[in-house]
């Protein structure tokens, strides 16, 4: 494959093209829509709790975060493709550098996810000491944004937004809830509601037995995470092995020369999807399978229609 003038125009307008519309994606993910009252299916809710993430750790957080990467992606596909002529070879490096985060970091949503669960032990905590001085719940959840932990501003901001606009309180909560997708904030929300519900006494008590629950489970949280570190640390040196040596195949010379017919680009495409597969496929084992919530999601309430519109 000889490269000419034309070639090189057709790779340039080529990667312009594709990053046009990794931009536009990443500017879609990036927009927030106004709250709305109809049910949402069960992966509408999962990509709205990962997008409304505000600390960096979701995962549509994290690929926006990554946009650095771009340009270093598009100039290593533009590099593979010109050196080895092959098309597929400069789309594979380009993939292989977006994905270096996630190869690198294959226990990332764990750890956050008892991050956040920590800052919310913190919080409940902190909420228990504000309710004792004999303000409303309500009142203490606005208070309680002075001290916020850091992993949980952005959740416990639209909260208390909720509450100050009108909203009903339960469904308020279980606003809180969805956006923290987790048993153990389910919860901390279901405490919220039936004192929301009766106003009976004893909350702050309460939130204190809670608090310590949620010490408990964190603990617990990061013993079980330290003990799958290992196998994540040989799926992260391995993969990077199999990068090195894909890099270093690339630049061999007649080694790679039956990849420059066409079948041999089908096959190099075979070879990195079953890559892949088993990346995925050693990072799931490596992750512990998250406990079922048992609070219905906020927009499945029959008072949503009302509360979103107040």
């Amino acid at each position: 494959m000889t490269l000419t003038p034309e070639a090189l125009m057709a790779a340039l307008g080529g990667t312009a093209a594709v990053g046009g519309l990794v931009l536009a994606v990443v500017g879609l993910v990036g927009t927030r829509g106004p709250a709305r009252a109809r049910p949402q299916g069960p992966i509408e809710r999962r990509l709205r709790a990962a997008a409304s993430q505000s600390d960096g750790t979701g995962p549509l957080s994290v690929w926006a975060n990554q946009r650095a990467l771009l340009p270093a992606a598009a100039v290593t596909g533009l590099l593979v493709w010109l050196f080895s002529s092959w098309p597929i070879g400069g789309l594979l490096s380009a993939a292989a550098v977006l994905g270096l985060p996630w190869i690198w970091q294959p226990g990332r949503g764990s750890k956050a996810q008892i991050q956040r669960l920590e800052a919310l032990e913190e919080w409940v905590r902190r909420l228990s000491d504000i309710h004792t001085a004999g303000v409303s719940l309500e009142q203490a959840v606005t208070s309680s944004l002075r001290t916020a932990p850091k992993p949980l501003t952005g959740q416990l901001t639209r909260l208390a937004s909720r509450l100050a606009s009108g909203w009903r309180p339960q469904l308020a909560y279980r606003s809180f809830a969805d956006e923290l997708n987790d048993a153990s904030a389910d919860s901390v929300a279901a405490l919220l509601i039936m004192h929301a519900q009766d106003r009976g006494a004893g909350l702050s008590s309460a939130l204190k037995e809670l608090a310590a629950q949620l010490a408990e489970e964190v603990l617990m949280r990061r013993k079980v995470e330290a003990d799958r570190e290992k196998p994540r640390t040989n799926m992260r040196w391995v993969s990077m092995f199999c990068l090195i040596v894909f890099a270093l195949t690339v630049l061999s010379g007649s080694f790679v020369e039956p990849y420059n017919t066409l079948t041999g680009q089908v096959l190099a495409v075979a070879l990195a999807v079953a890559f892949v597969g088993v990346i995925v496929w050693m990072r799931r084992m490596s992750l512990a399978k998250p406990a079922p919530r048992f609070l219905a999601p906020a927009n499945t309430q029959p008072d949503s229609q009302e509360g979103a519109a107040r």
